[in-house]
């Protein structure tokens, strides 16, 4: 299949990407453009319902400009196609017939009522690969039900991790439960290509729930482990390290900081450099040197003296000066700290793409750099830019028919 000239950098331009997914999928798709695959967005007529989702791009509320749209939808193209048409799932399986991938977020079951489903789409084509991400997987009891980011933390037990030991589990911010299954379904889906081109010659379907997705991303706690040893939950630690103290977040003069003290040296190097800025001798004795247990037992005063020296200095100040002491200590970063960080600048990391609708925007690039790579490829798509391009110039459509299946509502 002819791909467009949007599709020619990357690792992975000769494969297409036929994108149906939301937000629970959403990240998949852009990894994989990213990456290189040609990732068509397949959307409803009146576009994805996240074009309606804020924060808008100077609050002006329009499709074209959901800043949650422009970011995960980097090197994507659009078509728009209403699946629920009969016309549309004629198209559609036109497009599979052609295509390499599909990503779907929806119900289970809905696809299968289109006749869109994976048994139906690989008689069309028996080399796709199709991957399917929902709440809870495609078998179960649960298989039907719906969920919330807050629900699929707290039901895959990252929230019961969160938080501090004497108050209640926490969610973390930022929807994070989209972003597991989209990173395991963009890795099922490059090795079962891999395996297909290699080895099989057959596409597979590949079944992601979002649950075990979470679930894998809590085992750095071995929460697992020490329930099946001792009987026990892992102690949510909140901010502080529960033995090294110093040890965790502590607030500073313009925001947080992080330190971790373990070592003698690593506490000598500290009690000076916090007696040179206080001026208080109490730092200093005997009593508070050693290792982590000697401390621990003064561990209230220890963390009350650090707060009254972070207080006294900035993000920068406490991490410059702590790497010049060979301490463990660094900012804890917001946004603006982000943007201006010499090492991300350094890398590339925030790369400016250009969109037709709100002009140049900084993105973040993917957490990789390869030599033979670009850093990202090109702005989210607007609503159905490549109709034309792929309804004409590879389906055989005429710009009159076009006209037709809009004014029809199929595209």
């Amino acid at each position: 299949m002819k791909k467009g000239k949007d599709h020619e950098a990357g690792f992975l331009p000769r494969y297409r990407v036929l994108d149906l997914a939301d937000e629970k999928g959403v990240y998949c798709g852009k990894l994989l453009g990213d990456l290189g695959a040609e990732v068509i967005k397949v959307e409803p007529p009146g576009g994805d319902k996240t074009r309606s989702r804020g924060p808008f791009f100077n609050n002006d509320v329009h499709p074209e400009k959901s800043l949650y749209f422009l970011c995960y939808n980097t090197s994507k193209g659009s078509l728009t196609l209403n699946l629920e048409h009969p016309d549309g799932r004629a198209i559609f399986k036109k497009l599979v017939a052609a295509a390499d991938t599909v990503v779907e977020t929806f119900p289970v079951g809905y696809l299968a009522s289109l006749g869109l489903d994976y048994a139906a789409l690989k008689q069309i084509n028996p080399r796709l690969v199709m991957a399917s991400i929902t709440p809870f997987g495609q078998t179960g009891p649960l298989k039907e039900y719906e969920v919330s980011d807050l629900i699929a933390q707290g039901m895959s037990g990252y929230m019961q991790l969160v938080g501090d030991p004497w108050g209640p589990p926490l969610r973390l911010g930022n929807e994070h439960s989209n972003f597991a299954p989209s990173q395991y379904a963009a890795v099922a889906i490059l090795a079962a290509l891999h395996y297909r081109d290699a080895a099989s010659g057959r596409g597979q379907y590949i079944d992601i729930s979002m649950q075990e997705a979470l679930i894998t991303f809590c085992q750095e706690q071995l929460a697992a482990a020490a329930w099946l040893e001792r009987g026990e939950n892992v102690i949510r630690q909140g901010p502080t390290h529960p033995i090294a103290k110093p040890g965790g977040l502590y607030s500073c003069k313009d925001g947080w900081t992080s330190i971790f003290i373990v070592t003698p040296k690593e506490w000598d190097d500290l009690a000076q450099w916090m007696y040179e800025v206080t001026g208080d001798r109490e730092i200093l004795e005997e009593k508070y040197k050693g290792g982590l247990i000697s401390r621990y037992e003064y561990r209230d005063l220890v963390e009350a003296m650090f707060l009254n020296f972070a207080g006294m200095l900035t993000k920068k100040e406490i991490f410059e000066e702590g790497q010049k002491r060979e301490i463990a200590v660094h900012p804890v970063n917001d946004v603006a700290d982000l943007l201006s960080d010499t090492q991300l600048t350094s890398r590339g990391f925030w790369v400016e793409l250009d969109h037709p609708i709100v002009g140049r925007l900084k993105y973040p690039k993917g957490a990789w750099y390869c030599e033979d790579m670009p850093l990202l490829r090109k702005a989210a798509p607007l609503l159905g830019e490549d109709n034309e391009r792929i309804y004409c110039g590879e389906l055989g459509y005429t710009k009159k028919e076009l006209t037709t299946l809009r004014k029809a509502g199929v595209i």
